[in-house]
This record gives structure tokens, C-alpha cells and sequence, in this order.
């Protein structure tokens, strides 16, 4: 797979994962309401940590890919769609998770500096 085409895979994957997301937006969440808060009930609920709770739930995408992944062509590609980018948007929310976490403390946003 040249750039140019590995570049069209990743906006293609960007653009489920942003489509699925803002599905899933109004199934957990209300208008107005923490996008997370679901992570955070959870959380509650068996006393653990938001982010804890969510990498639990992303390890299932996670093994199931394993699973998969011994003999790929077994699976359909709507299969493969599901399962990459539940866990693509596994890991954006875990991203917004953290962050709101860190703005929560008060801890300063670090700036990564170029090399």
C-alpha cells in the first residue's frame, strides 16, 4: 500500500469513527450532559476509576481483534469496520477522559516540543 492510499484508509477509518461516535452521543448521553458520564457511573458502581473502566471495556475490542487477527480473511470487512473502529473510538474517549481529568486537578497542559 503506497502513502497516498494508506493516507485514504486513515481518513476513511477517521470518518466511521467520527459517524459512530456521534451515533452512540445521543444513545449515552442527553443533550447538554457529560458526554463521559457513563464511564463515570460505571466507575461508581464498582468503585474503580473512569479510565479504569473504559480500558476494561476497550480490552474486549482489543481481544476480540487478537481473535481475529490469527486468520484475518475469516472475518468480513464490515466485521473488521466494527471492531477497529469501537476500538479507535475506545481510545478518543479514554483521550477526552484524561484530559478532562488532568483540567479537572488543575494540572497545566504540557506542550510537546519538535525534535
Amino acid at each position: 500500500m503506497n502513502s497516498e492510499r494508506f493516507m485514504q484508509e486513515v481518513e476513511e477509518g477517521h470518518k466511521r469513527s467520527v459517524n459512530l461516535l456521534l451515533k452512540k452521543a445521543s444513545e449515552y448521553s442527553k443533550e447538554g450532559r457529560d458526554r463521559l458520564e457513563q464511564f463515570h457511573i460505571l466507575a461508581a458502581q464498582k468503585g474503580r476509576s473512569p479510565a479504569d473502566e473504559l480500558t476494561s471495556l476497550a480490552g474486549k475490542q482489543w481481544t476480540s481483534i487478537c481473535q481475529m487477527s490469527i486468520d484475518p480473511v475469516l472475518y468480513s470487512m464490515e466485521q473488521w469496520d466494527e471492531k477497529l473502529t469501537d476500538l479507535r473510538n475506545y481510545t478518543h474517549l479514554l483521550d477526552a477522559l484524561v484530559r478532562d481529568l488532568f483540567r479537572a486537578c488543575g494540572v497545566p497542559r504540557m506542550e510537546v516540543k519538535a525534535r
